[in-house]
């Protein structure tokens, strides 16, 4: 079978799904919007990033984005069928527009799509942070464009999946049928396991599990993944724990959520604020690291912090509960989803330094404890293992027509 995947910037998702595609006998080509490596094998077509208009409405904005990456991503369609390359299926995220005039060029080919979410104002902490304002109409607006783009990508697909139960819920009801499947993109928990004798030295730091670990990973560090909320828990931690170790996983970029009100950095304004107060001779900011190391890192840490608005599951958390991490995570969906509190970690409120500093200071006295958890959460996620996962994707693949 000939497979089109296109994703801005594949393999984004998709970085299981397609080699396992390729290793079942099925061809694969990618379209995507990034010139950089993407550690796949296969044919990859690219458009340029469309054109920045300042000064625009968020509305606006996103309205020209996404037409012109339609437009790129047509043409390139029509590059392919010009050679004679016709793709049976197409399989894509629907976030940025890319599949919208795909049907201008093959209007019979079965797509499957991957929309990620039916963004809320919950879901960038509207009416759960009680420290954020109601949303402005221009962000309202934002929401209204994003949900009706990915309704005009919907009624061109056969068949679409999210990856946990909670992002399925954010749809209206007319897209929850028998066309909507819940399929998460699986996780290596093989690669991802426990071990007790990590050793090894990530930027000069000597990592193993003698010295007591905190570990904090998202790919941003932000508001919206609770990292002010992490910070500010450290003093209290520190004072119990002098010599306790903190990794913390991510970059400065805006994320998913919003910049800090000043503009700079959350991680900047975070170590400002606390000056003084913490020990950054114990505190290490790793920045973006490669998977491998990553994953030592969830090896060594005695209690790993996952916290998150109503949004998305990131891969990190069910990464730690793989690895066999004591997790202290956020009391909300969708990390109650995976995590039940006092089963497979420890459930807080991401609004309260204080309740993450108290679980976690709990969780370093007590190995008994935490080796439970950890033994409970990866037991838990072993049914998201890819080798269960990736074959119910490819039998919708074949069967969405």
């Amino acid at each position: 079978m000939r497979i089109l995947i296109i994703h801005q910037n594949f393999p984004g998702q998709f970085r299981q799904l397609a080699p396992y595609l390729q290793q079942c006998g099925h061809e694969v080509v990618a379209i995507c919007a990034h010139e950089r490596s993407t550690g796949i094998n296969c044919r990859t077509l690219r458009y340029k990033e469309p054109s920045k208009h300042d000064g625009l409405p968020l509305s606006s904005e996103l309205a020209h984005d996404s037409f012109q990456r339609a437009s790129e991503v047509a043409k390139l369609c029509g590059q392919l069928d010009a050679e004679g390359w016709r793709p049976e299926r197409i399989c894509a995220h629907s976030g940025w527009g890319e599949t919208l005039a795909i049907r201008e060029v093959w209007d019979d080919v079965p797509q499957i799509l991957w929309p990620e979410l039916w963004v809320s104002p919950e879901h960038g902490g509207h009416g759960f942070d009680p420290q954020k304002a109601p949303p402005g109409l221009e962000l309202r607006l934002d929401q209204v464009g994003r949900n009706s783009l990915t309704r005009a990508a919907l009624d061109q697909a056969v068949s679409w999946v999210l990856p946990t139960q909670h992002q399925a819920n954010s749809f209206p009801n007319e897209f929850r049928d028998s066309r909507m499947h819940v399929i998460h993109e699986g996780i290596d928990t093989k690669l991802a396991c426990p071990n007790p004798d990590i050793n090894f030295t990530v930027r000069g730091i000597q990592i193993n599990r003698s010295i007591p670990t905190i570990t904090f990973i998202n790919r941003s560090l932000e508001r919206l993944r609770g990292f002010d909320t992490f910070m500010r828990s450290l003093p209290a931690i520190q004072r119990s724990y002098p010599k306790v170790r903190i990794l913390i996983v991510g970059d400065d970029q805006k994320g998913y959520g919003t910049l800090h009100e000043t503009g700079r950095p959350l991680r900047e304004v975070m170590l400002e604020e606390l000056a003084g107060k913490i020990d950054l001779e114990r505190i290490h900011f790793l920045g973006r690291i490669p998977y491998l190391q990553f994953l030592a890192i969830l090896q060594a840490s005695w209690v790993h912090i996952y916290l998150s608005y109503p949004f998305v599951l990131g891969w990190s958390c069910l990464e730690a509960m793989s690895c066999g991490c004591c997790i202290v995570g956020s009391k909300n969906m969708p990390v109650e989803e995976v995590i039940h509190n006092g089963i497979e970690g420890l459930l807080v409120p991401i609004t309260s330094p204080d309740d993450v500093a108290r679980a976690v200071i709990k969780m370093l006295g007590d190995a008994r404890i935490r080796d439970e958890l950890g033994r409970n959460a990866r037991k838990n996620v072993l049914n998201l293992d890819q080798s269960i996962l990736l074959p119910k994707t490819l039998e919708l693949i074949q069967n969405s027509f």
